[in-house]
Order: C-alpha cells, then sequence, then structure tokens
C-alpha cells in the first residue's frame, strides 16, 4: 500500500511540475510564485483600459494530492469584482477542475 502511495505522490508531483511549467510558459510575467515548497501561484491579470485599469489576482493552492485526488484551491483577489460575477467566475474555475 505505501508504494501505491509513493507513486500516486510521485505521479501528483510530476504532473504539477510540467503543469507549473506550461503556465508559466503561458502567462510570462503575469505568473509569480508566491511560496515554491507550499506550491503557492499567482496569476495576475489586468485590463488594457487605460482610463479604468482593472487588475484580479488569482491565487492558485496545489494541494499535495492534487491532481489525483484534489482539486487546485482558488482564491480570486479583485476588489471590484463582487456578487454574482465572482460567483459565476469561482464556478467557471471549478467546472475548469471537473
Amino acid at each position: 500500500m505505501a508504494d501505491i502511495t509513493n507513486l500516486e505522490s510521485e505521479e501528483d508531483l510530476q504532473a504539477q511540475i510540467e503543469e507549473i511549467e506550461a503556465l508559466s510558459s503561458i502567462y510570462g510575467d503575469e505568473w509569480c510564485v508566491i511560496d515554491e515548497v507550499s506550491r503557492i501561484f499567482c496569476i495576475k491579470i489586468s485590463s488594457d483600459a487605460e482610463e479604468q485599469k482593472m487588475t484580479a489576482c488569482l491565487q492558485i493552492i496545489l494541494p499535495p494530492d492534487y491532481p489525483s485526488t484534489a482539486p487546485p484551491i482558488y482564491q480570486i483577489n479583485a476588489a471590484w469584482l463582487r456578487g454574482s460575477d465572482r460567483a459565476k467566475l469561482a464556478n467557471s474555475l471549478e467546472d475548469i477542475y471537473v
């Protein structure tokens, strides 16, 4: 049983490393590492509109058993995003994992 658990842990870690590399490549300067050991990352997204610049930070935490058994944990940091729009975005992120 311990061998199966260790194998799953290694596979999860490898999948996380590959996903982090892909996201880093896709988002470039918008991708930041908050805590590599704890697997906490952030994607900072800004609007192109100069008159009303809006920024959002999507914080992502990858639990040790992600992706095999646990979803990533998301936190949306955007003061301007409220109510049903925030809930809709949170639900969309959950749907992406499923």
